[in-house]
Order: structure tokens, then C-alpha cells, then sequence
């Protein structure tokens, strides 16, 4: 057996974000006292744990996870079951789809302690929200903080005392919670690049072995990719009965604890009860997973175009972060790609502007061409064909979002572009590159070729003698996964404001509208 295996590790932790009693920084502390080798934050309807976590100093020896915990409704019909709990690894922490959704999801939370307080305060019971205050690591509120402020008032014996009496299901200041669909919550951590896990499935209360099977084989027909096999609550039984099935569905298989900290003393980090042993080479198979990129073919159809070879198109999307954590002799990045692909590219944009516009001269085929290809227009491209879900990243790319790096996605974008030009001849990559740029292409025709707005406006104050325009950001708008900037620039006595996802396209935006008023 692999020596790491007798490693443990722990993917199912809950930290102070959500309601847990432990911060990352404590968190990945304890795990290194543990000697566990990989474990993942998996907070309740947020990624703040997560954030912090990965702003942290984490030991080399320990594998830090990205993960998140979503409540959803059961499917039919196994609707009796009050909620699935749908586990996220490896999600990007700045998907925008995703944290719109788990913004929605925090309110409907505030929204459902607000009427719990409600019906404690009608049964005589005063508590307010200010009592389940965390200070200022205060993550979100929910239930278990509602039993902790009822246990500091002396009004029940213990946490699990404050649901038998109160809060559980059935007592009465339970209220149950608006949940999304099991489906749409797979999708979401799937897009966001995680991969969907059901927790705890023996906790569901589905006693027929066969029912339980097909509960989750119609979850992996909505997406799901594996099930956490190891925790806790479950017996021995039931551990051999998840892993017959996992087997039988290609399913992955993890485990955690589903640490909460001094909430559920009793239950240890790494280890739940004391004999909890979720083996290394767990994390090894779920990174595998995470990191692989979609399906080839999805890729080639969004390229519009089949490799005879696909061995080539793989390793025009192996980023050399990936290639560097891997032990494979002879296993190539796609560096040598870009280089072949930015003189390919060149070569067909300048081609197709010399046949569509014969009169043009020199010196505007260079500048317009220069302005058609450049690491903007190409990572514009990119991202248009959402290729950056497809790129092989190591760990660290990974979470840190390589996949939304302007220079990772245009050199992606070019060492593609070589893919198929080796691939299928110059004929195949000059179509490909025609077809990706014909919006631009288009411009041109019209007479209004694509520009560096920013380097006209240069010019055309420079012909007036004017002092050079200047550009101040204005006001940033939106949640920091999805901001908008506002940029105004002053110049010739004209004032433009414009905007943009990024300053730099907010400068454009400006310069643009400046050089309309220029003209009018």
C-alpha cells in the first residue's frame, strides 16, 4: 500500500464563516498538529472560510481544498428527506454564478433566523440577534448559534437539548428554509470548476439498500461525481454498502468529519470518534478529477473543429504549472504552442486583411493588425469559448483563478491555434483564425477598424498640442467577484466618462466616447 494512505485527511470541516467555532487560521493549525495531509473548508452557503484560508501561510505537508456546503431540495421521490447536503470541492472561489448564488442563499438564511427569533420571542423566550454576535469574525448565523444563545441564557441544558426542545424539525420555533434544486446545485459547483459530492448519505433515513442506490444513481444523472463515504454517523455497514455502490456507478469516493469545532466536542478533526480513517490517496483520486479539463470533444465543438490527433489539442491546454507537479518523463507544457501559434496567427491575420482590403498600405495593415492581435483580443476570444474550464492547472494556478488570467487565457488561445494548425495545415488554422476574428474582421469592412482608443486619443491630442489625457478611476461598483469601473478622462476641454469590467477596458471605454466628442 502507498505510504500516504496511511496519511489522514479531512474534507469536510466547518470554520467560523458559517458555524463552526474554529477559524481557518486555527483550522489549518490543528490539521498540522493532526498530521493530516489534505483537508477542505466546507462552510455552509459560503466561501469566506475558504478566502481567508487560502490568504494563509499553509504548511507544505498539508493539502488545502477549496469546498463549500449547499443545502438543497430532495428530488422526487425521495422528497420525505428534508434536505440534501451537496459538498463542492476545488470551486473557484471567484465564479460569479456561484457567489450570486450563495449571496441569495445568505439572505434567505438572515430572512429564516429573523422568523425563528420571532416565534421564541411569542413563547416568552427574549433573544435577540445581537445574542448570537461571534465578534468580529462573525460568519453567518444560523441555528446552531440560535441553540448556543439559548444555552448561554440558561433556557435549555445543551445544544442538542435547544433542537429537542425548539429547533428541530417539528418543534415549535422550527421553520423550515427555501432551498435551490439538488440539480441546480450540482450544475453551479460543477460550472464554478468543483465537483459535486452528496454528504452524509446515510443520514438520509432511506432504509431499502435499492432505494438509496437509486436516489443516487438519478443524482449522478443530474451531475453528481461522487459520494462521502467516510464520516462519522455511518457503520460499518453502510461504509461497504457506499463503496459497493460508488463502485458500481463510477462514483468518487471521500470522507470528512464534518468538524464544527467546540459545537460537537465530541467529534475530532481527522478522526470524528477516535477510529475515523480517511486515506490519502482520496484527495489524490478527487485533485485528479477536479483538475482534469471537460471532455475533449466539448472543446472541439466549440472550436468547430475534430483533431485528427487529439493528443495535440491535450497539450495545447496543459498549462506549465500543471506539467511541474506532475512526475512524468517526457510530459510537455504548452509553451513551445504559444510560440508556433502567435507566428501563425500573425501570419493568417495579416493574410486575410492583404486579400479583403488591397489598398490598404503598410503602415495601416501593421496597425490595424497590431490591434486585432494583441493579448487583450485574444483572451477576449478565450473567454467568449469559456476555454479556461478546459486548461490543465497545477494546485496553486488552480485556486488562485488561472482561469480568468488575461495572459494564461491569450497564450492558451494561441498554442490552440498552433493545435490545429499542426493538426490540419495552415488551410485549417487560417479558417479557424478567420472565423474567431470575423467580428473584427467585419469592423475593418466597415471602415471602422477595431482600435486602441486609448493610443488615437494620444494621437489626435499630440496633433493639437494638448496636454496628454489622463484617467482616474471614478467609482467601482458591484461585488469584488463582479465589479464594474467608472473612468473619466479630461481632455481638449471634453470630459468622457467610461466603463468597464476592468480598468483598462473602463480607460478604453473613456477614450472612445472622447474621441466621439472629439469629431461631433
Amino acid at each position: 500500500m502507498d505510504y500516504k494512505n496511511n496519511i489522514h485527511i479531512d474534507l469536510h470541516i466547518h470554520s467560523t464563516a458559517s458555524d463552526g467555532t474554529s477559524t481557518p487560521s486555527e483550522i489549518i493549525t490543528m490539521a498540522q498538529d493532526f498530521g493530516l495531509g489534505a483537508i477542505a473548508i466546507t462552510d455552509h452557503d459560503t466561501l469566506a472560510g475558504s478566502k481567508e484560508a487560502l490568504g494563509l501561510a499553509i504548511p507544505a505537508s498539508i493539502e488545502l481544498v477549496t469546498g463549500i456546503e449547499i443545502s438543497a431540495k430532495p428530488i422526487p421521490p425521495f422528497d420525505f428527506v428534508s434536505s440534501f447536503h451537496i459538498l463542492g470541492y476545488f470551486v473557484r472561489l471567484d465564479d460569479p454564478v456561484l457567489n450570486r448564488t450563495l449571496d441569495e442563499l445568505q439572505q434567505i438564511r438572515r430572512t429564516r433566523n429573523q422568523k425563528i427569533i420571532q416565534r421564541l420571542n411569542s413563547m416568552g423566550i427574549m433573544i435577540t440577534m445581537e445574542d448570537m454576535s461571534k465578534g468580529p469574525d462573525a460568519g453567518e448565523i444560523g441555528r446552531p448559534h440560535i441553540a448556543t444563545a439559548l444555552l448561554e441564557k440558561n433556557i435549555v441544558h445543551s445544544i442538542e437539548d435547544a433542537f429537542d426542545q425548539y429547533l428541530g424539525q417539528g418543534k415549535p420555533a422550527f421553520v423550515d428554509k427555501q432551498r435551490i434544486s439538488s440539480q441546480k446545485a450540482i450544475q453551479i459547483i460543477s460550472n464554478a470548476g468543483g465537483v459535486p459530492v452528496l454528504a452524509h448519505p446515510g443520514l438520509l433515513n432511506i432504509d431499502e439498500d435499492n432505494d438509496l442506490e437509486a436516489l443516487i444513481a438519478a443524482l449522478k444523472e443530474k451531475g453528481l461525481k461522487g459520494i462521502e463515504v467516510y464520516y462519522p454517523e455511518h457503520s460499518d455497514e453502510q461504509v461497504q454498502q457506499l463503496l459497493r455502490i460508488a463502485a458500481s456507478h463510477d462514483l468518487l469516493v471521500t470522507g470528512g468529519t464534518d468538524f464544527h469545532g467546540d459545537l460537537k466536542p465530541e467529534v475530532k478533526m481527522g478522526i470524528g470518534y477516535g477510529a475515523l480513517h480517511v486515506p490519502f490517496g482520496l484527495f489524490e483520486n478527487l485533485r485528479q478529477c477536479a483538475h482534469a479539463p471537460d471532455n475533449i470533444a466539448k472543446l472541439e465543438k466549440k472550436l468547430g473543429y475534430g483533431f485528427q490527433n487529439r493528443s495535440i489539442l491535450s497539450e495545447a491546454v496543459r498549462h506549465s504549472s500543471f506539467v511541474n507537479e506532475q512526475a512524468i518523463p517526457d510530459l510537455r507544457d504548452n509553451e513551445r504552442f504559444e510560440f508556433l501559434g502567435d507566428a501563425v496567427l500573425s501570419l493568417a491575420v495579416g493574410h486575410i486583411l492583404m486579400d479583403r482590403h488591397p489598398d490598404l498600405k503598410e503602415g495601416d495593415l501593421t496597425r490595424i493588425r497590431s490591434n486585432m492581435v494583441n493579448e487583450n483580443q485574444l483572451a477576449s476570444l478565450a473567454h467568449a469559448l469559456n476555454i479556461g474550464r478546459h486548461i490543465l492547472f497545477g494546485k496553486g494556478e488552480f485556486l488562485t483563478g488561472g482561469h480568468r488570467k488575461t495572459s494564461i487565457l491569450a497564450d492558451t488561445m494561441e498554442a490552440i491555434i498552433a493545435a490545429i494548425y499542426l493538426d490540419g495545415g495552415y488551410g485549417a488554422a487560417h479558417a479557424m483564425i478567420e472565423q474567431l476574428f470575423s467580428g473584427l474582421f467585419d469592423e475593418v469592412g466597415e471602415g471602422e477598424p477595431f482600435l486602441d482608443y486609448k493610443s488615437k486619443l494620444q494621437e489626435v491630442v499630440q496633433l493639437q498640442h494638448k496636454p496628454a489625457p489622463e484617467y482616474r478611476v471614478i467609482q467601482e461598483s458591484g461585488p469584488d467577484h463582479d465589479k464594474t469601473f467608472s473612468v473619466q478622462t479630461d481632455v481638449c476641454n471634453i470630459q468622457a466618462i467610461g466603463k468597464g469590467k476592468s480598468k483598462k477596458a473602463a480607460e478604453q471605454d473613456a477614450a472612445r466616447k472622447a474621441l466621439i466628442d472629439l469629431k461631433s
